[in-house]
């Protein structure tokens, strides 16, 4: 992988150039992510960490739900501060925190109910670094996780930068070890610019000792 200050940079060059509706990954309604979450019945202060999030909407649709401990980081410190001017509601304001973090160093501040990653898996080309992104995952132990990738016939590059394909079952046996696929799904995101994308989601539950 690039290594963090330059990669970091890449991020900042894409979301000081594009606005929200002009980058291919933007969601109106974050599907299937917000109702597989919201599924789940969570306690309002289960905390709920999304990966990667940046302007994304889900954490202000998950506080808008009842959710109380809702944390986004991003490697990009304008996506955040862009996210937090786009927040609509006071609720939001006072229930979401964010921190600026490359994944690969992510370390959790509190106990983690729910992983959300729609954003960084895929970029993780390098076998060393998805490696300890699992390894990050399964110390860290959050009892669900929910993660969506490329699929299928999505490109082989976004956003300038190269991306790894998975079927939902391929991609839940990477996590088999200590995580057990409750729910996959492989669907089509259709961006702003009206291309489509497939992506393939899962949810992966932890196993119990």
């Amino acid at each position: 992988m690039t290594n963090s200050i330059t990669l970091r940079e890449h991020w900042e060059r894409i979301h000081e150039t594009k606005p929200s509706d002009k980058v291919s990954w933007t969601q109106n309604d974050p599907q299937p992510s917000l109702d597989w979450i919201l599924d789940l019945k969570l306690d309002p202060k289960d905390m709920i960490v999304d990966c990667g999030g940046g302007r994304s909407v889900l954490a202000e649709r998950l506080v808008d739900a009842g959710q109380l401990q809702v944390e986004v980081f991003d490697i990009s410190i304008r996506s955040l501060a862009q996210a937090k001017l786009e927040l609509k509601s006071e609720e939001a304001r006072q229930n979401i925190s964010y921190r600026v973090c490359n994944v690969l160093d992510y370390k959790p501040e509190k106990a983690v109910c729910v992983w959300h990653d729609r954003a960084v898996f895929h970029f993780l080309t390098e076998k060393k670094d998805f490696e300890t992104y699992i390894e990050l995952v399964e110390k860290m132990a959050p009892e669900h996780v929910i993660i969506g990738t490329f699929n299928g016939e999505s490109p082989e590059i976004c956003s300038g930068l190269p991306v790894k394909h998975y079927q939902t079952e391929a991609l839940a046996t990477l996590f088999s070890d200590t995580y057990e696929c409750v729910k996959s799904l492989e669907t089509v995101h259709r961006t702003p610019a009206g291309k489509e994308q497939d992506f393939s989601f899962v949810h992966l539950k932890l196993r119990k000792p």
